[in-house]
């Protein structure tokens, strides 16, 4: 019984951090910008492989 009201505590301690820190994404800004960029750019990429192979 302690231990799971302990895990709960530092999970909810822990979410209550993170979301304090970085917002509600849980991520810092700039990690989630470039995850954003490098989706960008592997669709495009993917796009283009697939028109150039319908030629």
């Amino acid at each position: 019984m302690f231990y799971s009201l302990l895990g709960r505590v530092v999970w909810l301690g822990l979410k209550f951090a993170l979301r304090r820190k970085y917002g509600p994404t849980y991520v810092p800004k700039s990690l989630l910008a470039g995850g954003t960029v490098a989706v960008a750019v592997a669709l495009t990429l993917a796009i283009l492989r697939a028109t150039r192979d319908s030629d």
